[in-house]
């Protein structure tokens, strides 16, 4: 059984703190021995060809980056299924990214197939299929997709959170999972973060797995910057462009993380906003034959927030 997945987007992470190993010049030469044994997989079709970063213009205006992050769970004669959307935006010279969680029941219209789960588009089509289904319904123009699957996230969890993580735990969490804690506050590390941000057997549901996803991406935030400012960075960065290149698979080369980092350089970014599609209020659940039970939304409100969100 093969398993793809990923809970968040750890390119964020890495375009987030590269730039500090980039701009320090004694460490190049490790950079470059992360570049060629990083066996970086690319994306099929993805024409993009490899320059150099150097140097960088500060002032180059760029139009925004979307990355789309899909996790699938494929299972033993079923078909791929993404089990986890996510939109990630980058615009250089500003100081936010955006994070767009999109709730894989979500009822869309996918390019000839007609109206069916947003995360079919990727059974039946793959990435391409999907990018075509998030342009028809969303007017998302996708730049480039990040995969990463369960051992590579226990992996960049354990560079990220050596100690673990603090986060609020369910005694319904804890029974499914069988963890000898106790409900409240408590220490996660490796796989139960991975567990944790899986988990999605109470009232809340998927819904709930979402706003933890989105807790993870805040605390890991915080955490890599409180290294940075401490002086521990470095070690951190270098640890997670390593791990990160050599499962990952993405339509990014290294050169495109590398020149994204320095423009954070230039331009820090100091916050991560996020959005949920369907928002609050605009979809109900409706059983649909061959489908199940679906997020039907209100499709001019949910644009219409993106747009607000977002640069369309």
């Amino acid at each position: 059984m093969m398993r793809k997945w990923t809970a968040i987007p750890l390119i964020l992470v890495l375009t987030f703190i590269v730039y500090l190993v980039m701009n320090d010049t004694s460490l190049q030469p490790e950079m470059t021995k992360v570049n060629d044994a990083a066996g970086l997989k690319s994306t099929k079709g993805d024409k993009t060809e490899s320059k150099s970063i150097f140097p960088i213009n500060s002032i180059e205006k760029e139009e925004p980056v979307n990355i789309l992050v899909v996790g699938s769970d494929q299972r033993k004669n079923e078909a791929e299924r993404a089990d986890v959307l996510m939109v990630a935006q980058y615009v250089p010279e500003q100081t936010t990214v955006k994070l767009i969680s999109i709730m894989r029941d979500t009822y869309v219209e996918v390019p000839g197939y007609g109206k069916s789960k947003i995360n079919h588009a990727y059974s039946w089509g793959g990435n391409e299929l999907l990018k075509q289904t998030l342009r028809q319904n969303f007017d998302l123009e996708i730049n480039h997709t990040v995969s990463l699957d369960f051992q590579d996230f226990i992996n960049m969890m354990g560079i990220i959170f050596p100690e673990g993580v603090q986060v609020t735990v369910s005694e319904g969490m804890i029974n499914h999972w069988k963890w000898t804690k106790e409900p409240g506050k408590q220490l996660l590390k490796g796989e139960e973060i991975l567990q944790y941000v899986r988990f999605r057997g109470d009232i809340q549901s998927d819904f709930g797995r979402v706003d933890r996803q989105q807790e993870i991406i805040a605390l890991a935030e915080k955490n890599i910057m409180d290294k940075i400012k401490s002086g521990n960075g470095i070690s951190t960065a270098i640890g997670l462009v390593r791990e990160s290149f050599k499962n990952i698979e993405t339509s990014l080369s290294i050169d495109q993380v590398m020149k994204h980092g320095i423009s954070f350089m230039f331009h820090p970014v100091d916050n991560i906003e996020t959005l949920r599609i369907p928002v609050e209020g605009s979809y109900r659940n409706v059983l649909k034959p061959g489908d199940g039970q679906v997020l039907e939304m209100e499709g001019q409100t949910n644009l219409e927030a993106l747009k607000e969100f977002i640069q369309l």
